[in-house]
């Protein structure tokens, strides 16, 4: 799927904070590529809004129990 420039950097940036954030250093279940596929795959569902994405990624794919796509 092609992504015009703006939701690049917007999906970059969203990508940069949670691999910073405590929620990514605090877990050990996730690599960084999984995260980085789980933002795309988000947006390939037509998600948009970085709050959401984050809060998924926070919420879900960091939890336990969270499945994958």
């Amino acid at each position: 799927m092609a992504y015009d420039t703006a939701t690049v950097q917007m999906l970059r940036e969203v990508l940069d904070d949670i691999l910073s954030s405590r929620a990514f250093t605090d877990q050990e279940q996730r690599s960084a590529v999984e995260v980085a596929q789980r933002v795309l795959w988000l947006a390939s569902q037509g998600e948009r809004q970085p709050e959401n994405i984050k809060r998924h990624l926070r919420e879900q794919f960091f939890g336990r129990g969270a499945r994958t796509h």
